[in-house]
């Protein structure tokens, strides 16, 4: 190849190195145009369903059918609260997994343990010997009957119906922010929750 082909070459390299920088952008905004759900599922970074905008709940809701000692419930205030649903008046088996769950949750905190709160809801009013059980196994547990104004309020804030092992997250002024379905993963809510106590200051 002479100098002259050699020089032709170079600069029809250097056109066609230009054309791309000019074209690549331009293809790929169109590409991501075409496909939304790539950038919208870049762009999520919880692991909960987003409840916005975060519905605040009356305390007093929660305070009406204490099973925990009335002493005691009061601690969902000011904290962040996880708050798990329970179909019936006994904690059965996905009841009792979901315990596991949060308890796991609360425990992976570290050092913001006493920034957290469980609360349990059962429907109308607990078995007292399904309560007690729960109680005993899980000591820093707050157990309360949930109203059907609580569970309305609960349900319109999810947007659906409250199904076994359902979890809410309220933030220190009681606004339910967060669900999660039934079966989560853990480390999903420990990842939320650590986000969100790293950037707030209250709770």
């Amino acid at each position: 190849m002479t100098g002259t082909n050699i020089k032709a070459w170079r600069n029809r390299m250097m056109i066609i190195s230009i054309a791309l920088i000019c074209i690549i952008p331009f293809g790929f905004a169109w590409y991501l145009a075409k496909n939304p759900q790539l950038v919208k599922d870049r762009q999520k970074t919880n692991y909960g369903h987003l409840i916005s905008p975060a519905q605040s709940i009356d305390y007093d809701l929660f305070f009406q059918a204490p099973v925990t000692t009335v002493e005691n419930l009061p601690e969902i205030k000011g904290h962040w609260v996880m708050v798990q649903i329970v179909a019936g008046p006994v904690c059965a088996d996905i009841c009792k997994e979901t315990l596991q769950k949060t308890e796991k949750v609360r425990l992976l905190m570290s050092k913001d343990i006493p920034r957290v709160r469980r609360l349990l809801l059962f429907p109308g009013q607990a078995s007292p010997d399904s309560a007690r059980e729960i109680a005993n196994l899980n000591p820093a547990l707050l157990i309360t009957g949930m109203s059907d104004a609580l569970r309305q309020r609960l349900q319109d804030s999810v947007g659906r119906p409250l199904a076994e092992g359902t979890v809410l997250l309220l933030d220190p002024f009681s606004n339910a922010m967060m669900w999660y379905e039934p079966g989560f993963d853990p480390y999903g809510i420990l990842k939320d929750l650590q986000r969100l106590l790293r950037i707030s200051q209250i709770g």
